[in-house]
């Protein structure tokens, strides 16, 4: 998740739990939740990118300064020399060459010493202080690519698919700015300071606020912009909370639909994700939390005859659907009858592979909007046909269980009276 869409999530989530303390029963949570319909993490504005950017070129420029004159421990090292490469042995280090009986040798009856003890001054670039730098760099580099793949993402979709121009002067300029930042990002990476300090350990789970940030100008504005741009790190707390985002979202779209309450689970206290059965004349929808996949169980029956699908929706913080994949092999052992996925700015589908939808610019409530009505399409049908063809791409290419199943776009789909229910739409 990028940074403005990661900050304003905690925003987002705190505004949600702000409503739901007003409505701790779940009829009332769902009747008025059309009052968080404006709430959204697409309303980042790109000029809030722009800025950031203005941010993030400020502190390469502490960067390279720290880099060209870097904070430097000066620790001493013992090491032993042969005698006549010492040079002004202190008493100090003839005591220890004196104690160390190996180190001396018999040269014509008078013992002398072949090796000595030396201690040296040598500077420590490796410090705390610097993995941090490391660290940073890094983390702003991490971001910058996330950047990137979120505006490669808009080229194909923004304006209806029209090319863009130099009148999108938001765009054009935020591409300008990620060029020139990762350009900047790619020289210090190829510094001798970088390579030197990147050997050592530069994983953080948290950051001490040392001596050197609180009195060093140039490192405490990097632990300030640190401080001030950190990212959720605990990744439970996000996954609460995209959740709560996400149970809130299907919910507007369900009672858009014009869903009607049915029963709850009473929610936990300070919990806004909880189970609830929503139902029309046609569908009955049960949703309730699937945090060890990172989603929600979304189960819809067919009321004319009872038959029920078990699908499974899960968030992914990403542009290109990464968690979903790195997650892949258990999201596929979940037993769910359909997978689907969602971030921020699109949908995917969850088979053998993620196929990303390319949603053409809609806000979340849209993207949602249409997750549910794929689930309960029904369109009028002749059972005869249909049977042997799919209903979506026309293939023969039917296996039927306990669904039909076309193998040739992946849809799955049941005869109920007179109609056939899409269960597992594949658009291709």
């Amino acid at each position: 998740m990028i940074h403005c869409e990661e900050k304003l999530l905690k925003s987002v989530n705190t505004s949600i739990k702000r409503y739901a303390v007003d409505r701790s029963d779940n009829e009332s949570f769902f009747r008025d939740i059309a009052e968080l319909e404006d709430l959204s993490l697409q309303s980042v504005s790109l000029n809030k990118d722009l800025s950031y950017f203005d941010e993030i070129n400020k502190l390469v420029g502490v960067l390279i300064s720290i880099i060209t004159h870097p904070f430097i421990i000066n620790e001493r090292e013992t090491v032993i020399l042969r005698a006549e490469q010492a040079y002004g042995l202190t008493p100090e280090m003839f005591r220890e060459t004196v104690k160390d009986e190996k180190l001396w040798k018999d040269k014509r009856g008078v013992m002398t010493p072949a090796r000595v003890y030396y201690f040296q001054n040598v500077d420590e670039l490796k410090n705390y202080e610097n993995r941090f730098i490391v660290y940073l760099i890094d983390t702003i580099s991490a971001q910058l690519n996330d950047y990137v793949k979120f505006y490669d993402f808009l080229v194909g979709t923004v304006m209806n698919g029209d090319l863009l121009t130099q009148d999108d002067s938001s765009l054009d300029k935020a591409y300008g700015r990620l060029a020139m930042l990762s350009k900047k990002i790619k020289r210090i990476k190829g510094t001798d300071f970088y390579k030197i300090v990147s050997k050592a350990n530069t994983e953080f789970t948290h950051i001490e606020a040392t001596n050197v940030f609180k009195h060093n100008r140039l490192y405490g504005a990097c632990y300030r912009f640190y401080v001030n741009n950190v990212t959720y790190g605990d990744v439970e707390a996000r996954t609460k909370d995209m959740s709560a985002y996400y149970f809130t979202k299907l919910l507007l779209a369900l009672n858009k639909a014009g869903y009607r309450y049915v029963s709850g689970e009473k929610a936990e206290k300070n919990k806004v994700v909880r189970d609830m059965r929503l139902e029309t004349d046609e569908f009955s929808v049960s949703v309730g939390d699937a945090s060890e996949y990172n989603g929600l169980h979304v189960d819809i029956t067919n009321r004319a005859d009872g038959k029920t699908t078990e699908n499974l929706l899960v968030f992914d913080s990403t542009v290109d659907f990464g968690e979903v994949e790195n997650n892949l092999a258990k999201l596929k052992k979940s037993g769910a009858d359909s997978i689907d996925a969602v971030s921020v700015w699109n949908a995917a589908y969850v088979d053998e592979r993620v196929i990303p939808l390319k949603t053409g610019g809609m806000n979340e409530n849209e993207i949602l909007n249409r997750y549910l009505g794929d689930k309960t399409r029904t369109v009028k049908a002749s059972r005869q046909i249909y049977e042997a063809h799919c209903p979506v791409c026309g293939s023969k290419d039917i296996a039927v269980n306990d669904v039909y199943h076309c193998a040739a776009c992946g849809t799955e789909y049941k005869f109920v009276g007179e109609k056939i229910w899409l269960t597992k739409l594949r658009k291709m």
